[in-house]
């Protein structure tokens, strides 16, 4: 009998909001491998917009899940959790992608080389199935109490 394939195209990333970006003088702009990804993939992530709402509050939490669908890629999708934990030090942010494209090697080469790049590497997990990436799709999930002792409720925003 053949061997099937079972292919990991599901990644389960945490990182600082801070390494999504670099900064010259004052002005911000996208990691490049980051974007790289993003255009490989067809997916309208604008990063600088994302990393203006991560901040956009004084205090930690608050935000909110941010859903992005490929364009005209096949299933490609990008979802991310901007919520500042409370006693987050470090403003940890997790980034979940599922790549659907002729272009996987060349998307994973970015992936990996952001990811390798980022000055705080917390989890790099390459999987057949995240159940993390599913619980950030699953609308019926939100809007959502994040943590126990906090009155925050968390909203979900799908961009196509």
């Amino acid at each position: 009998m053949p061997r099937k394939t079972i292919y990991a195209k599901e990644f389960d990333i945490c990182v600082s909001m801070s390494d999504l970006v670099t900064w010259e003088g004052d002005q911000a702009t996208p990691r490049a491998d980051l974007q790289a990804l993003f255009n490989i993939l067809e997916i309208p992530v604008n990063i600088i917009e994302l990393y203006e709402l991560y901040f956009a509050h004084l205090y930690s939490g608050y935000g909110d899940v941010h859903v992005y669908h490929a364009r005209n890629n096949g299933g490609s999708i990008f979802a991310i959790n901007l919520y500042r934990e409370l006693t987050d030090q470090q403003d940890l942010t997790g980034l979940y992608l599922r790549i659907e494209s002729p272009a996987f090697d060349q998307a994973l080469t970015h992936l990996r080389s952001f990811f390798d790049s980022a000055r705080c590497q917390v989890a790099f997990e390459q999987v057949s199935h995240s159940t993390r990436l599913r619980e950030k799709l699953d609308e019926n999930r939100y809007p959502r109490r994040v943590e126990e002792d906090h009155d925050y409720m968390q909203q979900h925003f799908i961009h196509r």
